[in-house]
Order: C-alpha cells, then sequence, then structure tokens
C-alpha cells in the first residue's frame, strides 16, 4: 500500500488533479481510522502529514485541494472544499487523539482544529447540486467526520464549535426520523437504512 506523506493541492483545475489531491487524503484517513497502515507510515509519518495540511489551510480556518475554488463548478468545488476540509479535520483530531505526542510537535494545532471546526464550510451539510442525493452526501460527510472522532469530541465539548455541533445534532434527528418512519429509500430505490443507522450511532443515536 503506498500512501501520501505530505497533502499538495492540485495546481491546475483538472477535475482528475482535484479528485486525486482529494483523493490521497481520504485513502490515508481510511487506513489510518482502520488500523491499516504499513509498518512503515509510524506516528512520525503521520505527524509529518498533518503538518503539511497545514499549509492548505485557507483564512476562515477550512482546507482545500486547490487555491482559486471560485473557478470550480459546485460539485467539484464541494469535494474540493467541504469534503477536504472534513478530511483535513478528522485527520488532525484522530492524530491529537491517537498520536498526542507527536501532535503537540505541530505548533499551534489546538488553534487550527478550532478555527477549522468553526469555519462556515464545516457547519454546512446543504447539498442543492445533488438534489435528492443530497442525504447520501450528508451521511458521507458524518461518517468522514466519525473516522476522527469529531462528533465524540463535539459531545465532550460543545463550545468548541457550537454550530458544528448544531449541524449534526439535526443531522441525528433526520437520520433517526427516516430509520423511525421507514423512509430510508431514494428516489431510485435504493434502501440507505444501513447507512442511516451507522451514521446515527456516529452520532450518537
Amino acid at each position: 500500500m503506498i500512501l501520501a506523506r505530505t497533502f499538495t493541492r492540485a495546481k491546475e483545475n483538472d477535475y482528475e488533479r482535484l479528485a486525486a489531491a482529494s483523493g490521497r487524503l481520504r485513502a490515508l484517513l481510511e487506513a489510518f481510522a482502520e488500523d491499516r497502515l504499513p509498518s512503515n507510515y509510524g506516528p512520525e509519518e503521520l505527524a509529518g502529514y498533518g503538518q503539511s495540511l497545514l499549509k492548505a489551510r485557507r483564512e476562515d480556518g477550512s482546507f482545500s485541494s486547490y487555491e482559486n475554488l471560485n473557478e470550480l463548478e459546485a460539485d467539484v468545488r464541494t469535494d474540493a472544499h467541504r469534503f477536504v476540509t472534513w478530511a483535513a479535520l478528522a485527520f488532525l483530531c484522530r492524530l491529537q487523539a491517537v498520536h498526542p505526542g507527536e501532535a503537540a510537535g505541530i505548533d499551534g494545532l489546538d488553534e487550527v482544529i478550532r478555527s477549522g471546526l468553526r469555519s462556515p464550510c464545516a457547519a454546512d451539510f446543504s447539498f442543492p447540486e445533488s438534489g435528492d442525493a443530497a442525504v447520501v452526501q450528508q451521511v458521507e460527510a458524518v461518517l468522514l467526520l466519525s473516522s476522527g472522532h469529531v462528533p465524540k469530541l463535539l459531545e465532550n465539548d460543545a463550545d468548541l464549535a457550537p454550530e458544528l455541533k448544531t449541524a449534526l445534532d439535526e443531522l441525528k434527528a433526520e437520520f433517526r426520523r427516516k430509520l423511525n418512519s421507514g423512509d430510508t429509500k431514494l428516489i431510485q430505490g435504493i434502501d440507505y437504512a444501513p447507512l442511516y443507522t451507522r451514521a446515527a450511532a456516529a452520532l450518537g443515536g
């Protein structure tokens, strides 16, 4: 398994390059969360990757895989900005929880996490460009954040990011409502009950 050692932004507005930049982050986060890291990718390498993430931090505390977000179509911008922000925060929060010693070596990490969790896009779970499939992306976002224990972190300290905590509580209530009413199928007939169950559980519901 070959995993990225640093996070790098795409330099061109090219969908494949943007997707690859985001995909490498999410692949590493998944391997980290599932304890599937190769033997040569230890705490120091994880901390090095975390340090490189800080270079992709935007002024509002969010993260992105491309600098000029206004050049991107709405759906591509969602992947390159919001999903990268959620993945970056999940990675950094997990690093801090699992390897606190190495995380402590990243200067200002507490404030980076705090400002990221409070960034406007972190609490935005609306996907108007996705229509009826928006709920699928909501579930994906929740599961991504839960891989870094973000919902649990906010359960313990809601003041860390009040708007994100409120948004996640609203999603938990909506997922539970769908499960209780049996309203778990999309128009295409696909039943997302198992995913709603996982997402609600990840949110403590």
